[in-house]
């Protein structure tokens, strides 16, 4: 008798990693559709800088489609790519473990986005500030609402996704507003793809810097760059984000008002580095008077 060498690999992900790497001919077609569809975004995006908010949105889908491309499943993939905003392809892929209510969370938050958006907006005093309101808005929007909505669905469907908004506002520290809270979508390529090969090699500190660099870099290309300024804000932001945790880890970290207070100073103090006012007045406040949100 010939025994049976046949074997199924058990990752349900297809990475751009060396462990995961897909056999010759397996999959890599989406990937060099995904990857050459993001340079092509990249190219438009630098070659149509006018206006700057569309530049914007062009630079963010390029980072979005090579995003998913380094997660792919093996199944459903356009699924996957174009109608779920999530990366943790391996939840996609797996059946529903528990119930969520999340179909009135998803209303309630597009609701409160779109006044904010298209009402409080209008009744700010100057635009600045009115732009800030707006940027609130499309977060609970699209963010919490929105994407809320699609995971209700995909969860009713039977996937195992869940809202990539956790309840940010909850958070009792820094390393659990990044690391529970806020935009999983993000938080879940970079621990897949980056996060834990450099921790392998270099340790979970070193690990966690090159996360929140690669973020800040990430940040400059799709806010710096389209507003023409501000160019080294939103990577100081992020490392000051590393440096919090940083100083958090072994830390008797407790939900007490210390530790929210000392959270919510870091994250919101330094904030102007992320959304500087170039970007606020330059990119967002003319997307939000193109979509009639602002006079």
């Amino acid at each position: 008798m010939t025994a049976n060498t046949n074997t199924t690999r058990p990752p349900c992900t297809r990475r751009l990693t060396k462990e995961y790497r897909d056999e010759p001919g397996d999959g890599r077609l989406p990937v060099f559709g995904l990857l050459s569809l993001s340079l092509a975004l990249v190219v438009a995006g630098v070659a149509y800088a006018q206006p700057a908010w569309l530049q914007m949105w062009l630079l963010c889908g390029a980072l979005f489609l090579a995003a998913k491309a380094s997660v792919l499943p093996q199944q459903d993939v356009f699924a996957f790519v174009f109608l779920w905003p999530g990366l943790d392809s391996q939840a996609f892929s797996r059946p529903v473990a528990r119930r969520m209510s999340l179909l009135g969370r998803g209303i309630a938050n597009l609701v409160v986005g779109l006044a904010f958006i298209f009402v409080i907006a209008r009744q700010m005093p100057s635009s600045f500030a009115a732009t800030w309101v707006a940027m609130i808005g499309l977060i609970l929007a699209m963010h919490c609402g929105v994407f809320t909505l699609l995971a209700a669905f995909w969860r009713s469907r039977g996937r195992d996704v869940a809202p990539l908004m956790q309840a940010p506002l909850l958070a009792a520290s820094v390393t659990e507003f990044w690391g529970r809270r806020w935009n999983h979508a993000f938080r879940d390529v970079a621990h897949a793809v980056l996060f834990k090969p450099v921790t392998r090699r270099f340790g979970a500190v070193t690990g966690m810097w090159a996360v929140f660099l690669a973020s800040g870099l990430a940040h400059e290309l799709v806010i710096s760059m389209p507003a023409r300024a501000g160019f080294g804000g939103p990577t100081l932001y992020f490392a000051l984000q590393a440096i919090a945790m940083s100083l958090e880890r072994g830390c008797p970290i407790k939900s007490s008002l210390f530790w929210r207070l000392r959270a919510w100073v870091f994250l919101l103090a330094p904030l102007p580095l992320l959304f500087h006012p170039p970007f606020v007045m330059n990119v967002c406040h003319p997307f939000f008077q193109a979509i009639g949100a602002l006079p």
